[in-house]
């Protein structure tokens, strides 16, 4: 419990410090990139710091490119 709000906090700072200066200067693209991607690594990190089990992304990559193989060696005979 205290590593995830160690966590939550260090985003926290970091949103706090870096996001005026974004919002100030009217970058709503960068912004919400930005956002975006602190978000996803204060979940990830969070999961990390538990060490709760994930599953590995090299599973979405197999997903996707099964079909293509499949595709390619039916195009090519093999």
């Amino acid at each position: 419990m205290l590593l995830t709000l160690g966590v939550i906090v260090t985003a926290g700072l970091i949103g706090w410090f870096d996001l005026p200066a974004l919002i100030r200067s009217k970058e709503w693209k960068e912004t919400a990139v930005y956002s975006t991607l602190l978000l996803l690594a204060t979940f990830l990190s969070v999961i990390a710091a538990n060490l709760w089990e994930f599953p590995s992304p090299l599973y979405l990559i197999i997903w996707i490119y099964e079909p293509v193989n499949q595709f390619l060696a039916h195009l090519t005979g093999t």
